[in-house]
């Protein structure tokens, strides 16, 4: 089997300060002593000055503002609608952030986060912005011809914030349930299969309200804003895109470099699941990615002056059997390497032949996740078992 992703070092950027003055520091690697989000940026030690700004240029690069008209314009990814973004608006959501994060967990839910969260949204720069969001939110769904949108930053979503929501827990706890209807017993790969889908769909909505209160949670947001802010050039804001269903286990992560498409893996590698057991099934996906990547992505990205040239795809099929693009993101290792280790295999990721990789065995993903996401699984997991209704 494959080695696990590396997990065993974090890096300490004192994001307050701003990511880009850590970098042009050098910042210190340091033992982790809990699991903290892997999707957050993480960089090597004292990179020199031409390494940062090849690292800015390629997180500007993956800007779905850069990609998705090229992509868009043959159907290959999301419809999606733009809402630029000053400075002044990416600062108050950085502000907002640094208050939640001072917040203790009893006061970010409930009655006390929406005190919370109307104080913020009653600052003239947020009121304005999340007009300005709600008006292109119920233009991008009457256009789209959807009830629900999925709303990000430039770079990256508030996806580690959804737990904190009670629709999503609700959800998951539901999930939870039927599986044990099902099977007599939830098991643990089932339970993070209903994590996970739980918190997919929770990344949908359709008000400038639902997704602000998430923005305001997430570090991921935050760290994207803090990162946009310190660069030369500020260029940043919200995507509205498309909300297609796709199940767990049918979206993944591939890896080209300079344009070769080299590795493709399962991107919820957490879980086993049933549809990439079956060989035949298994081997008709992956051909079907790498057509779709051959035939049509890379005419798209790789007309000549193009700066996509190295960079990691996630790929949806959706319930229809259609291939879509969800997004790019940089080939650095601040990008997850998913199913393949940056620091022992990166001779995969940039070789040919092509490698791809599956889960073929049920995963103890409690280790993997994050403190407050190990701590709703393992509490759900208890009370559906005990039979208890819970909130």
């Amino acid at each position: 089997p494959p080695p696990p992703p590396t997990t065993a070092l974090a890096t300490a950027v004192p994001m307050k300060s701003g990511l880009l003055q850590a970098l042009q520091k050098g910042v210190k690697l340091k033992r982790a002593d809990k699991v903290a989000d892997r999707s957050a940026p993480m960089v090597k030690a004292g990179l020199e000055k031409g390494d940062i700004e090849q690292y800015l240029k390629d997180v500007q690069d993956t800007y779905v503002e850069e990609w998705e008209p090229l992509l868009a314009a043959k159907g290959l990814t999301f419809k999606t609608e733009y809402v630029p973004m000053d400075k002044k608006e990416a600062e108050a959501m950085v502000a907002a952030y640094r208050s939640f994060e001072k917040m203790s967990d009893e006061h970010r839910q409930g009655e006390k986060f929406d005190r919370f969260y109307a104080e913020i949204a009653s600052q003239p720069i947020v009121s304005e912005m999340a007009k300005k969001l709600q008006t292109r939110i119920e233009l991008a769904i009457k256009k789209f011809g959807c009830s629900k949108v999925f709303v990000k930053g430039s770079s990256r979503s508030a996806k580690d914030a959804v737990n904190e929501l009670p629709n999503m827990r609700r959800d998951f706890r539901n999930r939870c349930q039927e599986a044990k209807k099902r099977e007599g017993k939830c098991s643990h790969n089932a339970a993070v299969i209903a994590l996970l889908g739980a918190g997919k769909d929770a990344m949908a909505g359709n008000s400038a309200e639902y997704f602000l209160k998430l923005f305001v949670r997430s570090e991921r947001i935050y760290q994207d804003m803090t990162l946009a802010l310190d660069m030369p050039e500020f260029k940043s804001g919200w995507a509205i895109r498309e909300w297609v269903d796709v199940d767990i286990g049918m979206e993944f992560r591939g890896f080209v470099y300079k344009r070769k498409f080299c590795a493709l893996c399962q991107y919820d590698y957490l879980v086993k699941v049933d549809s990439l057991q079956d060989q035949k099934k298994r081997e008709s996906i992956v051909d079907s990615i790498k057509d779709f990547f051959q035939d049509k992505v890379s005419p798209a990205l790789h007309s000549q002056g193009s700066v996509f040239q190295s960079y990691i795809v996630d790929f949806a099929i959706g319930i229809d059997g259609q291939c879509w693009v969800i997004e790019l993101n940089p080939f650095q290792e601040s990008t997850d390497g998913a199913m393949f280790s940056w620091a022992q295999e990166k001779d995969l990721l940039t070789k040919e032949p092509f490698t791809f990789r599956f889960q073929d065995t049920e995963q103890n993903a409690s280790v993997a996740l994050s403190n407050k996401w190990r701590e709703l699984l393992q509490v759900t997991l208890e009370e559906v078992k005990e039979g208890k209704s819970g909130q």
